[in-house]
């Protein structure tokens, strides 16, 4: 490929010389008008010739042939004639070479500077790729150098999602709908990632044909699809549009599917760069909420630790049976807050390994709500509860229990009395309600309070280590129900538990304060 321009000119130059053009850079413009002054100068011969015989003919009417001068003089005009015309056909010959010449080198230099601008484009695709490795940014990127080699108005890229679906992860021009899906298989995308052939769309194709991504009454001209294959595994398909009343050439199909290669490359490292980073946050995140937990545990256990060797010490320094009673009381308040503790942190620990596989049952919800309540009153939380007389609803018993314990909990610990449970069913589910009469829930914090460790008292004055919820929204998800919170009417927090059921329902109500 390096010695072939080398060549072309040196046989350009040659054939300039022999047909009388100088110029160091002869053109297709200036063969053509070495034609014409040539062909012009031969008409001028011809005619000379012509006028050249007549005027022998007549001068020489009387005078004998026999001599022979009219004959010589008539044949050196006819071979001066055919000495010219051999000399234009030569000339003419040579013009042809020259311009065949001149044509291969323009087309060798488009094809060059072709090569050259998709080289250019290439190598910004790689700058992109180098500067950051954002997925979307290099997607954008790649997308627009694209569109600037192949004249395109507009185009896409789509990703595969769960081996079935494509999705519009970067978009440039109009009437593209970014995180479109196509499926496999359907519309013009879709068949592309399929057969993973390149396609290039005619002129008279409708927009909707395309595929999801694009508005049914855009204009275009053209559209080309190429896949995006690295080791043969599919990643997507990248997609250029044309003005209307332009369109592309299969030349120009040839020059995107070899831009699709590096493309193709350049997605999946930075798709692997982005699992990385997913990765690498997510272990950050798991460190951070280890080291909140430590925290959280340490200064959580210090207060119950503390008050049982304090009790212990001061029942050994008292032989009041009076005082010696109440010393153990304390002894057993705070072992009893230790167990909670622990139990909290063993079921918190078996979620998040999955572990904790709940066996389903049917259970009267109404009869469970009221032990738990009667448990409350009885520690020292009063509950209002407003049920019908039965419900079933399919859940794990003591998963359930734990879930109403922790939110009749959290209503005293964050809200106050009065504290009330109620329940409203439905065809398909019952909603469990906890409303308290509190401050209620900021709704910037209504799907943090959820988290992990997350506490709405940033000053850690209320007990607790943050663990409450997320173990309610753990095990009603693991019961196939979902947990939310949201104002209550005439204030407060309302945390609401819906559950599928089957449910059989009484006309009798109470409202009561257990």
């Amino acid at each position: 490929m390096d010695q072939l321009p080398v060549e072309i000119s040196q046989r350009i130059r040659h054939e300039a010389r022999v047909a009388g053009l100088h110029d160091h850079a002869p053109s297709i413009e200036m063969v053509e008008r070495r034609r014409l002054q040539l062909w012009s100068i031969m008409i001028v011969v011809m005619i000379s010739v012509g006028l050249a015989a007549l005027t022998i003919s007549g001068a020489t009417g009387n005078v004998s042939w026999v001599t022979g001068q009219p004959l010589v003089l008539a044949g050196g005009v006819g071979v001066l004639a055919v000495a010219f015309c051999i000399y234009a056909v030569e000339k003419e010959v040579h013009l042809h070479r020259l311009s065949r010449l001149l044509v291969d080198e323009r087309l060798l230099s488009n094809t060059m500077a072709l090569q050259l601008q998709m080289n250019t484009a290439l190598f910004n695709a790689g700058k992109a790729l180098n500067s950051v490795m954002d997925l979307d940014d290099v997607l954008d990127a790649i997308l627009a150098n694209a569109l600037e080699l192949l004249g395109g108005v507009g185009g896409s890229v789509m990703l595969l999602e769960d081996q079935t679906i494509l999705r519009v992860v970067a978009v440039r021009g109009e009437g593209i709908a970014r995180d479109a899906r196509v499926r496999l298989g359907e519309s013009i995308v879709g068949r592309v990632a399929q057969s993973r052939e390149p396609l290039l769309v005619s002129q008279e194709f409708a927009a909707a044909d395309v595929g999801g991504a694009l508005d049914a009454n855009l204009e275009l001209g053209g559209a080309m699809c190429v896949p995006l294959v690295n080791r043969g595994q599919l990643l997507g398909v990248l997609t250029v549009l044309a003005a209307k009343g332009a369109g592309f050439t299969d030349d120009d199909l040839s020059v995107l599917s070899l831009f699709a290669e590096p493309v193709a490359a350049a997605t999946a490292k930075a798709g692997l760069y982005e699992a990385e980073r997913a990765n690498v946050a997510k272990l950050l995140e798991s460190d951070r909420m280890k080291s909140q937990f430590v925290a959280s545990v340490s200064h959580e256990l210090r207060t119950p630790i503390t008050s049982i060797r304090g009790a212990v010490a001061a029942s050994r320094r008292t032989d009041l049976a009076a005082q010696r009673e109440e010393l153990l009381d304390v002894v057993d308040r705070q072992s009893g807050r230790l167990q909670a503790m622990v139990e909290e942190m063993l079921v918190a620990a078996r979620m998040q390994e999955n572990a904790n596989r709940l066996t389903m049952q049917q259970i009267d919800l109404c009869a469970l709500i009221r032990l738990t309540a009667l448990d409350s009153n009885v520690a020292g939380r009063p509950v209002d509860v407003e049920l019908p007389a039965s419900c079933s609803v399919r859940a794990e018993p003591e998963a359930l229990r734990r879930v109403l314990t922790n939110l009749i909990e959290n209503a005293h610990k964050y809200g106050a009395d009065p504290v009330r449970v109620a329940v409203q069913v439905s065809d398909d589910q019952v909603v469990l309600s906890v409303i308290d009469s509190g401050p209620g829930v900021a709704p910037e914090e209504r799907e943090r309070i959820f988290e992990r460790f997350y506490r709405s008292d940033p000053n850690g004055t209320k007990p607790g280590m943050g663990l409450g919820l997320s173990i309610v929204r753990g095990l009603v998800e693991s019961c196939g129900g979902s947990v939310w919170v949201e104002d209550a009417p005439g204030g407060g927090a309302a945390f609401r538990v819906a559950l599928r059921t089957n449910f059989v329902l009484e006309p009798r109500r109470e409202a009561a304060h257990v």
